[in-house]
């Protein structure tokens, strides 16, 4: 229904008599099919019945179908090249509307936030599409390291960013959205105080907002306040992806490593919901070159035993239930094989704890 073999034409000439007198309608279409005009409305029927088909077969085989692999990998792809063609930066409101009824359809809102938040890791359009989205979904302030990170994406590398494409994106959010964002770039780092105010002048006047936010100058200082976990605890918030928590996570640790900041790092896990910790707890060793981050090792040990510690009981029982909710559904999952050889790796008594917790075989 969706497309014609490459063959087709071959396959026309040998058997004449199975299209009778409707050859000359089926080589028409064809034809139009492979035109530019006709293939990407036939790409996006594709896409979404993919996308409906992926998501149902989920709901029907929820006791045998990871999660993890569903709304990580394979829906993902799905809506980004629904919205994102590949030919230019340009997001269509049109598409993001047919992305967001196509999300909708996921009942668990993290489920859904997890299917944005693979979005866009080779950046361009397709990062922005995931701010966009999560902006459109909710609200956050200029303090939200979900807000920096998109004015960081905003702007780029660019020494002086053009006011045209920043606010091309902006009008695909609310005006709340678009003064939060604004007051952002204003006390960035990113930009020099007499860059970012003309700039963000222009953005007003382009966007037709009353006037330059309020507090937007008073921002910096606010944020220069804000503790280092304070910031981490925002991120992990916003649903900021595991590899964006860890990254921070061990920015701090490396910047200041001692007994006190290993415990922060901690707490503010042991706050966060279990797979957040499970996740950052896989990727922790890993430096991005592929290289063992050095002092993995210690901290994980660290987080192990205060996990089995009966001070983290509550911690250890949320943890334990959603492990077990995984291996119910996929006893192989790469997030809870991980897991459990790396609590294997740092403290054997405490990964045979949990392991028995679980209810998995010794």
């Amino acid at each position: 229904m969706l497309g014609f073999k490459s063959d087709f034409e071959h396959l026309l000439q040998q058997n004449p008599q199975a299209v009778a007198t409707r050859r000359a309608e089926l080589v028409a279409l064809q034809q139009r099919v492979q035109e530019g005009r006709a293939s990407r409305p036939q790409k996006m029927a594709f896409l979404k019945l993919s996308f409906v088909l992926e998501l149902l077969h989920y709901y029907e085989n929820q006791s045998t179908e990871s999660p993890d692999v569903v709304f990580a990998q394979r829906l993902p792809p799905l809506v980004e090249q629904l919205v994102v063609s590949g030919e230019s930066d340009y997001l269509d409101e049109k598409l993001i509307h047919q992305a967001e009824e196509l999300l909708a359809f996921i009942i668990n809102p993290d489920y859904r936030q997890a299917v944005v938040n693979n979005f866009g890791k080779a950046g361009g359009a397709s990062r922005t599409l995931r701010f966009v989205l999560t902006f459109r979904a909710a609200n956050f302030t200029e303090h939200d390291a979900t807000t920096m990170e998109f004015v960081k994406h905003l702007i780029g590398r660019q020494k002086n960013p053009e006011p045209g494409p920043i606010v091309a994106v902006l009008r695909l959010l609310n005006a709340e959205m678009q003064k939060v964002i604004i007051r952002t770039l204003l006390n960035s780092d990113r930009l020099r105080r007499e860059e970012a105010e003309p700039l963000g002048k222009e953005l007003v006047k382009q966007l037709g907002l009353p006037d330059l936010p309020a507090g937007a100058a008073g921002g910096m200082a606010d944020k220069t306040q804000m503790g280092p976990w304070e910031i981490i605890k925002e991120l992990i918030a916003s649903r900021a992806s595991p590899t964006e928590i860890t990254e921070a996570i061990r920015k701090q640790l490396h910047a200041k490593y001692d007994s006190d900041e290993v415990k922060a790092s901690w707490l503010v896990l042991a706050e966060s919901d279990p797979m957040s910790l499970v996740r950052v707890f896989c990727q922790l060793p890993y430096l991005p070159d592929g290289q063992t981050d050095p002092i993995a090792r210690a901290v994980l040990e660290s987080y192990a035993n205060r996990l089995t510690h009966e001070k983290y009981a509550a911690t250890h029982a949320k943890v334990v239930q959603a492990l077990r909710n995984l291996y119910k559904v996929k006893a192989d999952s790469p997030a809870l094989v991980n897991f459990l050889a790396l609590m294997k790796w740092v403290d054997p008594a405490s990964a045979e704890k949990v392991s028995r917790d679980i209810g998995m075989p010794a």
